[in-house]
């Protein structure tokens, strides 16, 4: 069996057209649909069919703070259910390099985590929204 093992480390990942990647340790997103129970009388099984998008993950970000930096481009989009994350593998979109933009997402919280002898780090979550997955 073939495999092609990738390094991951995204080229690009952005909240509202900000580039936080250089202070950006992991990224976890899922992205699908709901799954909808489209089954008739006189069928033999359960069927499905995909309904709403669905969004969830987060992002490992290094506190750092200054205009246009991780807090406070945080700080500005938390509860507003407007914003934009970009998530690029490569600098040229193509089929081994892929662009996830999420649209429409809502970062619920805000948190902040300070230890002694330890980088301060915020674990940021985001949910909602509609996605499309770009590779031309």
């Amino acid at each position: 069996m073939a495999t092609t093992t990738y390094l991951s480390n995204p080229y690009a990942v952005s909240v509202n057209a900000i580039d936080l990647a250089d202070n950006c340790s992991a990224v976890s997103m899922t992205l699908g649909s709901t799954a909808l129970d489209a089954t008739a009388f006189g069928s033999t099984g359960i069927a499905m069919t995909a309904g709403l998008q669905t969004v969830s993950g987060t992002l490992e970000l290094f506190a750092a703070y200054g205009a246009g930096d991780v807090e406070q481009t945080i700080y500005s989009q938390v509860g507003l259910g407007t914003t934009t994350i970009v998530i690029q593998k490569g600098a040229t979109v193509s089929a081994s390099n892929p662009k996830w933009t999420i649209t429409g997402c809502m970062i619920k919280d805000y948190p902040i985590e300070m230890k002694v002898g330890e980088l301060q780090m915020m674990t940021v979550s985001f949910e909602a929204g509609t996605w499309v997955r770009a590779i031309a």
